[in-house]
Formats: structure tokens, C-alpha cells, sequence
């Protein structure tokens, strides 16, 4: 079991490879809009970033920000992020006071702005981080150790994009799956979203991973009834038995997870 001092330190070290990942050379024309409830980002293709850190270039001077939006797709600003991260009064991500940058570098004019989970996967090949396992495992095919009444579904529709998904795991809260590590996997990857059918405007769920003790390591972000389909990437290294557990914290409803795998 780790020491709570060593998982704080290593919360931080994965916050800051998170946060200053290597941008590919893409960019968006998109641009900062407005309106009753707050700041969202208008990538200019009808997207918009929701549950996730971005790096944006919004005033267009080569230097990009990174920035923290809402499960409805607004830019918290003057406050605390749901992993503990601070933002200020633009929204843009502090620490002690000093706002975060990053040099977008030659090539990449105009406004732009990546997922960090993308981020942070580029980053990881760069610094020497990649998985000790080539090719993954991919866990709708894998064994369990434990399962307490999670479904394997060929296909389940997401409730808000009514998106088709395969090889899905259907969760409802207390339930939970188990699987073996010991192959030395560093990354659980997976897609969630409230599985069509089941959800009420009131039911409010979580996804927990948890070692083999029980000790919990991460957990999602709050998921109501139109919460967009989100993508997880959670460091399991040095665990040798990952548990997947969701938890109601309102109601009740199904919770899928597609494409879930080791890497």
C-alpha cells in the first residue's frame, strides 16, 4: 500500500506532466465566447471543451494558458478544480500565485488549444514514461478476479450524444469489477458516459478505481443524466490489482465504460 505523502507528491508530479505536454502541430480556429452562466471555448467546428484542462493560445501572442472547464463545458475561474488544481480570476491555472504558460513555438499562430490527456500521453513517450507492456490489454476480453454484477455489453448507447460504444462494461452503483495487474501496467484508458435508458435529471454518479486493498486512487468526476461521454487515463503503476466501483451519490442509474485496457 502506498504512503499518502508519496501519492500527494506523485498527484502533483502528474498534474504538472498533465498541464505542460508537448503540443502536436495542430491547431484550432476558435475563440472565447460568453453568455449568461459564464466563458466557454468555441473551437469553431461546433466542439467545445467539458471535464478537461486545456492549453489555449486565446489572445493569439504564441503563449497559451491552461485552463479548467465544467462538466457543461464553462471555464471555472477563482476557484479550485475538482483535482485540487488553482485557477484565477481569468481561469487560467496558478501556481503559488504564478500563472502557468506554455510556448506554443514557431507554426503554430492563431488561437489553439489540446486535450490534456493527449498532453500528457505525448509527454509520457518523451520523458522515457511509456508502459512497460507493449500492446495493452484490453479488459472486455480479460479475466476478472472479481466481479460483483457488472455487465459486458457488445454495444450500449451513450444519453446524451445517443453514441453507439462496443465492448462496454454497464455498471450500477455498488457494483464493481476486478482485475490482475501483476503484468506491470502503467495506464487504465477507458471512455465513460450515463448509459441511454436508466437516467432521471436527479441521479448523480461516480466511477472509483481502487486497489486490490480497497484503497481508492481515483475517482471521476461527478456524471448526470447529460454529462458528455469523457475519456479517463488513470495511473495505475506499482498496483497489482485494479478495481473498477461505481457510487451513487444521488439516485441510481447505469454507468458504461467502453474501450477499457491497460497500456
Amino acid at each position: 500500500m502506498r504512503r499518502q505523502d508519496v501519492k500527494k507528491t506523485m498527484k502533483v508530479l502528474a498534474a504538472t506532466m498533465l498541464c505542460t505536454g508537448a503540443f502536436a502541430l495542430t491547431s484550432f480556429a476558435g475563440s472565447w465566447v460568453n453568455d449568461a452562466n459564464g466563458w466557454w471555448y468555441n473551437y469553431g467546428n461546433g466542439n467545445w471543451p467539458s471535464s478537461s484542462w486545456q492549453w489555449i493560445d486565446g489572445n493569439n501572442d504564441g503563449i497559451a494558458e491552461c485552463y479548467y472547464f465544467d462538466r457543461m463545458g464553462y471555464c471555472m475561474m477563482n476557484a479550485t478544480t475538482l483535482d485540487g488544481y488553482q485557477v484565477n480570476g481569468s481561469g487560467a491555472w496558478v501556481e503559488n500565485g504564478v500563472v502557468q504558460t506554455r510556448n506554443m513555438g514557431s507554426g503554430q499562430a492563431g488561437n489553439g488549444a489540446q486535450n490534456t490527456s493527449q498532453s500528457s500521453s505525448q509527454n509520457n513517450d518523451q520523458s522515457g514514461g511509456k508502459s512497460s507492456k507493449q500492446g495493452g490489454l484490453t479488459l472486455f476480453n480479460a479475466n476478472s478476479l472479481l466481479n460483483y454484477n457488472v455487465e459486458r455489453e457488445d454495444s450500449l448507447v451513450s444519453n446524451r450524444e445517443n453514441k453507439s460504444y462496443t465492448k462496454c462494461f454497464k455498471f450500477w452503483p455498488g457494483e464493481y469489477i476486478e482485475f490482475d495487474n501483476s503484468a506491470g501496467y502503467t495506464h487504465l484508458k477507458a471512455t465513460v458516459f450515463p448509459a441511454k435508458g436508466s437516467w432521471n435529471e436527479s441521479d448523480r454518479i461516480l466511477l472509483q478505481v481502487l486497489s486490490g486493498e480497497d484503497e481508492e486512487f481515483y475517482v471521476t468526476q461527478d456524471i448526470y443524466y447529460d454529462t458528455k461521454a469523457f475519456d479517463i487515463d488513470v495511473d495505475i503503476s506499482g498496483y497489482e490489482k485494479v478495481r473498477i466501483k461505481a457510487i451513487s451519490v444521488n439516485n441510481a442509474a447505469y454507468v458504461g465504460l467502453a474501450n477499457a485496457r491497460f497500456e
